[in-house]
Parts: structure tokens; sequence; C-alpha cells
């Protein structure tokens, strides 16, 4: 039996909302005087025009324009002026009069949503009593809109100042918005750089600047976007590797990275996201289409968790490589230093350690849990009852546990809150059996069509899908802890009798091909593959012959269908991925191959004849792109950059990963359309 007792009370989880429901709470709270905790202590107090003018009349700017000048002929003069237009673009600014007002809106969406935010409160004192001496950097992880919200709140009622934080150029058009959150700390950064050099090193001398002279934490996202899978992804390395110069260059003495993982029960944009997996474009941000979408959030959103990380010490992480510190580039100017390659080498390494601590963090939430049981359910078309619901909800904590994933643990009665909380995809019918919701075929509206980035589904299509991949997004923080154990078994059923080695190497290469979709690091792979084996044969999932070092399939089906249909929808994407590939005779561009992919995936589940040969999240983009672009890391595809990234086939070696991935293929047929486990909810949707 999984012990129940709610993990806020057993590690040290508070919801940090509760003193604000009282009468009075929120905009006392939000007035109150208020002495924030700065990350360190500068001889002078530099504002944000301070900073501004810092870069602007920086020596490595002025290096810059020289240089520019005498290459193109542009007067200084004018490039000055390029410069101080960036900088009015992207410089953030500091209102606390603003930020008191947008904490009150903040708190009363949270309580309009019905939203707990718990946080690890023991986290947030030790992070406080290392602060003082040096930068800090929050890295979260990006699931949501909200996530920017979340953390500037959480520094304000744990007395921390308030984050500079990089914003993209969505929110900066958007009428008063984007400017209150200019006001609130955001500094707005451009998407791409290519092609534009002075705009480039003026960011690079902004963020510089901003992190060895702005005493309070800077944030961003290291994914760069938010992830529509609800998973990591792989880092972007650029945002890191500037803001590491001013400890390079000695400018600092250390920076404190803090991994956040932000868990929801339920987010704002599952629908959204759903739809943009299947190719329908996200509407654009404005401030009319805020200020509807605030109608939406008059709704049970549930609980957030906010897991802070242990601080890591860019001076400890980097200590192991002295030409990392002591490179020739300390011999300039300070100013006028910049990373060399292996400086950006180990930023990498840096970048890609934090996601995986963020990974480390993930809260498994009872959304996941509920959503596991469900697709479960799903993929052997057998409906529960409640008490069962609760009886694998336990099973699947008790399994979880022995990957080391931290459980949230509130199940006494949380079940019941999750099915009011996720009511539009999940319901319990009228003899208590658990049953996902799926919509009536969607129409297209001509105007959607035109903007559309995959194939015209089929209208059944669409709405089954629609319904199943918002269930997968809650599946989906889960896999990455049962992907080793899960391509360690696969493997071994489609070709059971080889030896450790042989399987070895095979899970090596299936990560490698699936690694945009779960990311891991390269040093710990023996490691996790050594304790897959273990799961596997102490679970009865394989059987080990000691004497021939060979695997065979163990006894426990349970198990082994959970590893199986957890890597189904992936697998299916990359076989018909590769089989795509092979037919091609010479560069296909990426936009054009994803929809290919998602039609031959359409082609193979026919919803009108019944049986979907195939998982509905076989038919996201996302997950299409993420095997051309493993494909392409193995060496089976060469990519193509330029305008438009392309891809193209080599030969020899995507054979053999066709061989690889039906090595592990399993398809699991579900007849969607007269399952035991779907109910219909009856309304006429349009896009």
């Amino acid at each position: 039996m999984a012990n129940i007792e709610p993990m806020s009370i057993r590690v040290g989880y508070a919801d940090i909302l509760e003193p604000r429901r009282k009468p009075g709470g929120i905009v006392g709270f939000m007035t109150r005087n208020w002495y924030p905790q700065q990350t360190m202590t500068l001889d002078k107090k530099y504002s944000p025009e301070d900073l501004k003018s810092m870069v602007a009349n920086s020596l490595y700017m002025d290096s810059i324009l020289e240089s520019i000048c005498s290459r193109t002929g542009v007067t200084k003069e004018e490039l000055q002026k390029q410069v101080h237009h960036f900088l009015e673009e992207m410089g953030l600014d500091k209102k606390v009069h603003v930020i008191r007002w947008m904490g009150v809106l903040f708190l009363k969406i949270c309580f309009m949503m019905k939203i707990k935010m718990y946080v690890n409160e023991a986290a947030v004192f030790k992070l406080k009593s290392i602060m003082g001496n040096n930068p800090v950097l929050f890295l979260p992880t990006h699931r949501s809109y909200a996530d920017f919200c979340l953390m500037t709140y959480l520094c304000y009622h744990f007395n921390i100042d308030f984050p500079a934080v990089a914003a993209g150029m969505d929110f900066y058009s958007m009428a008063v918005i984007g400017r209150r959150m200019r006001e609130t700390g955001a500094f707005y950064i451009r998407r791409t750089l290519g092609g534009d050099e002075l705009y480039a090193v003026t960011l690079k001398q902004y963020v510089k600047t901003v992190v060895a002279k702005h005493t309070a934490p800077i944030e961003f996202f290291l994914e760069g976007t938010r992830s529509r899978s609800n998973k990591s992804m792989p880092p972007k390395y650029g945002m890191l590797s500037m803001a590491m110069v001013p400890f390079f260059s000695h400018e600092v003495s250390d920076i404190t990275i803090v991994p956040v993982n932000i868990s929801y029960d339920r987010l704002m944009e599952t629908t959204l996201f759903a739809y943009e997996h299947l190719g329908v474009p996200k509407p654009k941000e404005s401030t009319g289409g805020f200020l509807r979408a605030l109608h939406n959030l008059n709704d049970h959103f549930g609980n957030i968790y906010l897991n802070v990380g242990e601080p890591i010490s860019a001076r400890e992480f980097f200590n192991r490589y002295s030409q990392v510190l002591n490179s020739p580039e300390t011999s300039k100017p300070m100013d006028l230093q910049a990373v060399t390659p292996e400086q950006f080498k180990q930023v990498q390494l840096l970048a890609d350690y934090v996601i995986s601590m963020q990974q480390k963090n993930t809260i498994i939430t009872i959304s996941n849990l509920v959503a596991l049981v469900l697709m479960q359910s799903l993929s052997v078309n057998r409906v529960l009852r409640i008490d069962e619901v609760y009886a694998e909800v336990e099973w699947f904590i008790d399994e979880l546990g022995l990957f080391g994933a931290p459980v949230f643990m509130d199940i006494k009665g949380a079940i019941e809150r999750i099915l009011v909380v996720h009511q539009k995809i999940m319901k319990l019918d009228h003899e208590k059996r658990l049953k996902l919701v799926i919509g009536n075929p969607t129409e297209i509206s001509d105007e959607v069509k035109n903007k559309i980035k995959g194939q015209i589904l089929q209208p059944e299509t669409m709405a089954t899908a629609v319904s199943v991949i918002q269930l997968q997004l809650y599946v989906n923080p889960v896999v990455h802890y049962l992907v080793p154990a899960a391509l360690t078994y696969l493997s071994v059923f489609c070709d059971p009798g080889r030896t450790t080695r042989v399987y070895s190497e095979r899970v090596r290469h299936l990560r490698k091909m699936l690694s945009h979709e779960f990311f891991y690091l390269e040093s710990d792979v023996k490691d996790k593959f050594k304790n897959a084996v273990e799961y596997c044969v102490q679970s009865d999932v394989l059987v080990y012959d000691a004497q021939g070092d060979t695997f065979t399939v163990g006894p426990d089906l349970r198990k082994r269908w959970m590893l199986t249909w957890t890597m189904a929808p992936f697998i299916t994407t990359l076989h018909v991925t590769i089989l795509m590939m092979m037919e091609q005779e010479g560069p296909i561009v990426e936009a054009e191959a994803v929809k290919i992919i998602q039609r031959k995936v359409e082609e193979r589940i026919q919803p009108q004849a019944g049986k979907w040969l195939g998982h509905p999240y076989s038919l996201s983009l996302d997950v299409a792109r993420n095997c051309l672009r493993g494909l392409a890391d193995i060496g089976a595809l060469i990519k193509h950059r330029g305008d438009n990234i392309s891809y193209e086939k080599v030969h020899f070696n995507l054979e053999k990963s066709i061989n690889l991935a039906v090595s592990v293929l399993h398809v699991i047929p579900v007849d969607y359309n007269n399952s035991k486990v779907v109910c219909n909810k009856q309304f006429q949707a349009r896009l």
C-alpha cells in the first residue's frame, strides 16, 4: 500500500496563497512595507537607465561600432542611434507601485481559478541564506505563460528582489500589457539574432551588464519557449553563455544557478497545445485576447507545485576545467573579453545539467497519475470503477517510486478534486466509471485551413486526437522516468536471447534517436541502462541468464504492458518518419516533411473503419519534428540549415535505423469509435 501522507506535510511544501484568502489578505499583503533581499551588494545602486547607459558607453560597444563603421561605411552616429533604439526596446524597468497592483490582479485571478500554489519553503530559505555575494540566475521550466507571474510572486512572498525576466517580443507589442510587464522587470529579446550583428552584440552586452550590475535575480527559460508537450526539451545555450560572461571575465566571483520545476494540475493552455500539436497555429498574443481569456479562467485549475532545486555554484561546476577559468581572454580588458569555444562547451554541459535537475525535480501530481490510469484503460479497452481507479493510482505510485519519481500524494479526496479540474476531458459516468470525454467532429473554418501547418485532418480524426492529446500532455511528465526501462524491455521482447552488450548498444542508439523527445545526459546512459536492467529483472519484467549473459521476457504482464503502451506513440512516429525519409530522393524541407509524416500516420489510423493502428499523439507535428532531429543526430539524416531547415537521407544509416525502430515497434490498435472507455460530449465546435 502506498504512503498517502500529503507531501506538503512530509517534506515541507506549503500553499503560499492560503494566507491571502483571509478578508483583506490581498490588498494588505501587496501594500505592506517590503524590504527585499538582494543578490549582492555593490558600491552603487544602478537604475534601469544606468544599465542602458553603461552598455551604450562601454568599451566593447565602442570597438564594435568602430569595426562596423570601417566595414560598412555607416557613420558611428547612425550606429549609436540604432544601439539606443535597441536598448529602449529591450531594457527593463522597475516600478514597485505597478508590481503591487499587478500582484493584486494576480492574486484575484488565482482565486478565480481556484488554485493552490505549493512551494518547498525550506529550499527557498536555504537559497536566501547563501544570497548576497554574487548574481543569482533563476532557471525555471517553461510550461505556461503563468510561469512568469508565479516566479515573481514567489520572490515577493519570500522577500527576494523582483527578478529581471527575459521575455519574448510577442508580449512587447501587446497594448498596456507589454508596458506593464516591462515595469515589473521584464526585458525583451528577439527570438532570432541572425542577420543583425549590431542587435546581437547589444543584447550580449546588455545581458552581461544586467547580470553583473543588477542586484536582483535574473530569470530566463533554458528551453527558449514553452514546452507544448509538458515535458523537458533540450536547452538553448545562447542566454546562459551571455549570462556567464561576467564570471569568465572575473567581473563577479561566482554565479548561483537555481533550477526550478513548475508542475501544474491543469495547464491554462492544454486545449491550445493540443491543437498546436496537430498544426493549428496559436492565436497571436494581444491584450484583447488576454481579456477574453480571463473569462475562461473562471474555473477549477487545481494545484501548482514549485520545486526550487539545489543551488549550483558556477565556480564549483567549472572548477574541474582550469582552461575555462583561466583562458587567454583574461589578458584582455574586462569589457572586451568574449566566451571562448572551450568555455561555450562547458556552458553547454552546465545547461544540460540544469535541465536534468529540472527533470529530477518534476513533481508527479494526481493529474499525472489519473491520466496514466485512464490512458492505460484506453489501451486495453477496459473501463474502471472509481475504486479500481484508486487502486491503480496507488499501484502507479509504488512503481514510480522505484524510479525515484517525487509524487505529491494527497490522494484522499484528490481524485474527485481532479475530476472536477479536468471535467472537460474526463468524467465519471452514472455507474461511477472513469471515461475520456471526446467532443463531436470539429468543423474547421476556411481561415484556419489556410493557416494550418499540418494536414487538414478528417473531422472525426481531429475530434478524437484533440481529446487524447490533451490527456497525453498529463502523461508526458511521467514518461521520462520510464524510458530506459521501457526501451530495454521492448528490445528484449522483440528480439530475446541477446547479450547485455547488444541490448545496451540498442538502447543507447534508440535513446539518441528519441533525445529531442526525452532529454537525457549522455554521461548518464550507462548508469541508466544498468538501473533499467535491475528494475526489469527484480520486477519480473525480464529474466536474466547469468551463464549466457542473455535476457528473455519475464512473467509480470502488468508491468510489461505499462512499459509498452507508454512508448507506443513515440516509436510509431519514429517508424513512420524513417519510412517517409526512405522514400525521398533528395532534401526535403522540415515543414513539408512533418506534414507528410502526419498524413501517413492518419492513413494508418483510419478512424471511420474503427481501429486506430497507432496512438493519436503520433499525429503530433512536434513529435515528428523531434524524430527528424534525432535521426540527424545519429547520422541517418543530413540536416541542411538555411532560410528553411531541410533533411536528406544517408541511406545506409537510415536502413540501420529502421531495423532498430522495428525491433521495438509494438502497434496497439484501439477502437476509439466503440471504446467502452470513451463518452461523447454533445457540443458543436468550430475552429
